[in-house]
């Protein structure tokens, strides 16, 4: 079976950073004078075990009549928790996964509109923070992010440095229906994100439980292709799935959290952001 964490990660990674993503403003032929123009801090939350190591108790049906979890098989409880993740209307991811083989460090909000706000980073790959709202595309790569945006696009040494000169931790936006922005809001697709959420195996069994960036959950475990994976469903309010990771031959693991929550699309406050819009793609004949 294959893992629920690393299908949810490879819907943000493959849009997010590598390939169109690092390419987007570059131009074929690899000039610097037709480009135009922080991650957060590293963390990666945990679940802990309770001393217990077993289910809560049972409990009686909620008010609308349904089974507690603690009631409920593995399986049962994947589905019921997978239906509430992805009736969600935003909610804030953190992962750190491997992609193709380089650590990947994932920190965003996101909502079912396709907007979203935050930063992917790459193990030698770079960084790339962004912000989308209806109307605008904001992203901002770091040195190491156009330098792999000129290698890719074999740029030469002295063209590399300008770019890094001119584009490095620089605000760049584009409107978003922009072709260019595309390859970056790729990642921006909450339902993307959540589709595979709550599909579990018949084999699923209930674990331990414990707390997930303090909330009260209870892990249900389940055999994977890379592993074990192991999902940690709320067990106070709406049952949402807290946390999925995955050990074996891959690890991985993603967290979600502020459900509902409104994502922060507002324009950074920088008066030297760079509008593809109007420069054509280019940023003046000396770069």
């Amino acid at each position: 079976m294959r893992s629920r964490t690393k299908t949810t990660t490879s819907a943000l990674a493959a849009a997010a950073l590598i390939g169109g993503g690092l390419t987007a403003c570059v131009p074929a032929d690899g000039r610097a004078s037709d480009v135009g123009s922080r991650a957060r801090a590293d963390r990666s939350p945990g679940a802990s075990a309770s001393a217990s190591g077993t289910a809560s108790p049972s409990a009686p049906p909620d008010a609308k009549g349904e089974r507690a979890l603690a009631d409920l098989s593995g399986a049962e409880i994947l589905t019921r928790a997978g239906e509430a993740t992805r009736k969600a209307r935003s909610m804030h991811v953190t992962a750190t996964v491997e992609y193709e083989a380089k650590p990947m460090k994932i920190d965003l909000s996101l909502d079912k509109n396709g907007n979203c706000n935050g930063a992917v980073r790459l193990d030698g790959m770079g960084t790339m923070d962004i912000i989308k709202s209806p109307d605008l595309v904001h992203f901002r790569g770091d040195a190491d992010y156009w330098r792999g945006a000129a290698k890719q696009k074999h740029a030469s040494q002295k063209q590399t440095d300008q770019m890094v000169a001119v584009l490095a931790g620089r605000w760049v936006k584009l409107p978003a229906t922009d072709p260019r922005a595309a390859p970056m809001t790729g990642s921006c697709n909450l339902g993307k994100l959540t589709d595979d959420l709550g599909k579990g195996s018949p084999l699923a069994r209930k674990g331990e439980t414990g707390t997930v960036d303090g909330k009260p959950a209870l892990a249900v475990t389940s055999p994977a292709r890379q592993g074990t994976q192991t999902d940690w469903v709320a067990t106070q309010g709406t049952p949402y799935i807290l946390k999925s990771s995955i050990s074996g031959d891959t690890t991985g693991a993603v967290t979600f959290s502020a459900f509902d929550v409104p994502v922060d699309t507002a324009s950074p406050k920088d008066s030297d952001v760079l509008d593809l819009s109007k420069t054509g793609g280019a940023v003046g004949e000396s770069v």
